[in-house]
């Protein structure tokens, strides 16, 4: 008998594999047949005909799909809430919304589940762990076939460690890669509904400075000796957004808050999230209210913390405005969860106040390095996590697992994933949104949104396995030559510098640690190497091609550093880049845009725009 048992706060894994086996099916026929409940929700349907799909491409047998109202037969697979004694002790109201169940009783097969998608989860479970298939990118799976197909006894009930589980990146939204990994979409996409009215950044939204800015300046933020009612261009410079924040003490804005969001839930009632939160600037009120409750509920006094992006600093102002605005809007909506940011100067907890028991408290690492574990990495980030936790369990972090400012750069995070993760379930994270890559390509996007997806399932599941199976099955003979790589590029990641890798990071910065000139040679060797592999195999070439795109775009961006001033020409100055160099721009640019490269930097940057605005030498400097 083999027993695995996972304990951790809400996923919970049985399996139980004993001697006798359930033969579904032997040379392309079966004794089994699919049973639905005789009114079937869109599901179960759906979660049927998945397995009746896949069960054919495994073993080429057909299965008839029938309703339970049919009398019932020895060897059936149950789909769902069937009516049929094996499901009688079954409690959903434990499986909650998403939670699956997959259980064997004699000669039965039983996948059923939540409310909403617990039964689909359950088949794509079935089908990957104990089938065999896989589901890597959205275009590569695998699918094993067998002669003939059989399972042991099973008893596997999962319940989800998040409640909310999305992973931002581009190909992740395809309908079957999202059923399939078990992921959500605050945004509604993919194949997923929506259960956020508003996502965040939204004191706008509910009080408009183009409305009330020249009327009501005292509904806005009050610092530098004045209130800041205006509007400013955007960080993209395509319209324009707040220039401050609200003031948060003023009655009549609590008044305009609720009664806009009360509007917008009219038109959206099927949402439960709406988020009442900052907008993205740290200027926040300082007037004589506002102020008195920033102290009143203050964890540390001002400037003890000071926290930076963007380039910027500023002190962790804490929650205490914030908190004590957000709380008496969440009283007039009891039916909603009202989510705020816990973000850049609202990251600290506060005391002396909790949020409501319908507050969503969205935190986020921003500010934390990537290149080891946030728990030991980022301690004041740490501190913080700890402390919401000991105030509640409704805490969505949103984690950010990539390089912004250089989409395509080396970014060596890989290892810190499934610790970071893990750290997010320890101290009472309830929603995780990992924001990775919403434009098309990216350095290892593929295989970091894989990784992600099963890391937010499962803490706990094998990386290590995971990633090698990743790569087998996608780059075939070429996987060992770029896992060496992955794996030279994280031994030398950042270790001696004691600097943190930033998400505004770039290549420039890593020409001490794990861009140096040398470990680049050895980078391309091994990408030469591995092309060399898979040469005669056009669709694998392809895939090795663009696992090297980030390091050559290091090697272009160190290169643009090195000419220094020469390349700050005219127009009608420039000439042609030396060959060695042109040749390398060339295809670089060529492999985004034959893969559909959207973008090199977040928001902007296509790769033509790129290829246009590359620093070229005169002729002139060229000979000297």
């Amino acid at each position: 008998m083999k027993k695995t048992l996972l304990f951790v706060p809400v996923f919970l894994l049985y399996t139980f594999c004993i001697g006798q086996q359930l033969i579904l099916a032997t040379h392309g026929q079966s004794d089994y047949q699919i049973v639905l409940p005789s009114l079937p929700d869109v599901q179960e349907i759906q979660a049927a005909k998945v397995l009746q799909d896949y069960l054919q491409r495994i073993s080429s047998a057909n299965l008839p799909i029938v309703h339970d109202m049919e009398t019932p037969q020895a060897k059936e697979i149950l789909i769902g809430k069937v009516n049929r004694p094996e499901l009688e002790e079954v409690s959903y109201e434990k499986l909650g919304r998403d939670g699956l169940y997959i259980f064997t009783q004699n000669d039965k097969l039983v996948i059923t589940g939540g409310s909403k998608k617990g039964v689909l989860y359950g088949v794509y479970t079935f089908l990957e762990d104990y089938l065999g298939c896989k589901k890597y990118p959205s275009d590569v799976a695998f699918t094993p076939i067998r002669s003939t197909l059989t399972i042991g006894q099973i008893d596997d009930l999962q319940l989800p460690v998040f409640s909310f589980r999305e992973v931002f990146y581009h190909d992740v939204y395809d309908p079957e890669y999202m059923d399939w990994h078990k992921l959500h979409s605050f945004g509604g996409r993919g194949n997923s509904p929506s259960e956020w009215g508003y996502w965040v950044h939204t004191f706008h939204q509910l009080l408009d400075p183009k409305e009330y800015g020249e009327s009501n300046p005292e509904y806005f933020s009050y610092y530098d000796g004045e209130r800041h009612p205006g509007l400013i261009p955007s960080w993209d410079g395509t319209s324009v957004q707040p220039e401050s924040q609200l003031c948060l003490s003023n009655p009549e804005v609590l008044e305009i808050v609720c009664e806009n969001l009360e509007k917008a839930i009219a038109k959206k009632p099927e949402a439960l999230y709406w988020s009442v939160s900052q907008n993205d600037n740290v200027n926040y009120c300082q007037c004589e209210h506002c102020a008195a409750l920033d102290e009143k509920y203050a964890a540390f006094a001002p400037e003890e913390k000071m926290y930076s992006t963007h380039g910027s600093e500023y002190p962790a102002l804490g929650m205490g405005s914030m908190l004590h605005f957000v709380n008496q809007v969440a009283d007039r909506f009891p039916e909603k969860i009202i989510s705020t940011l816990a973000y850049q100067y609202t990251r600290v907890p506060p005391k002396g106040i909790e949020p409501r028991d319908n507050v969503n408290i969205m935190l986020c690492s921003i500010e934390s390095t990537r290149n080891e574990p946030i728990s030991t990495g980022d301690p004041s980030f740490s501190e913080d996590l700890e402390g919401w936790g000991n105030l509640t369990d409704n805490i969505l972090v949103w984690d950010y697992t990539i390089q912004f400012s250089h989409l395509l750069a080396p970014f060596p995070n890989l290892l810190t994933l499934q610790p970071n993760v893990q750290f997010f379930r320890q101290n009472r994270v309830s929603a995780l949104f990992e924001q990775g890559n919403i434009q098309q390509g990216g350095e290892f996007a593929g295989l970091r949104a894989y990784l992600l997806s099963k890391l937010i399932w499962n803490p706990d599941v094998d990386i290590d396995q995971e990633m090698q199976g990743f790569l087998e099955m996608y780059y075939g003979r070429a996987a060992k030559p770029i896992k060496d790589y992955i794996d030279l590029l994280h031994e030398n990641n950042q270790g001696h510098t004691g600097r943190k890798l930033s998400i505004f990071g770039g290549p420039l910065r890593e020409t001490d640690s794990y861009l140096t000139p040398g470990l680049i040679e050895q980078y391309n060797h091994l990408f030469d190497r591995a092309e060399r592999l898979v040469k005669y195999d056009p669709e694998k070439l392809i895939r090795v091609k663009s696992a090297r795109l980030p390091v050559t775009y290091a090697m272009l961006e160190i290169q643009k550093e090195n000419e220094g001033p020469n390349w700050e020409l005219a127009e009608e100055d420039r000439a042609m880049l030396p060959t060695g160099l042109s040749l390398q721009l060339y295809d670089f640019i060529y492999h985004c845009l034959r893969t559909n490269v959207t973008r090199l930097s977040e928001w902007h940057t296509p790769p033509k725009e790129y290829l246009e605005k590359y620093p070229l030498v005169s002729e002139e400097e060229k000979n000297e």
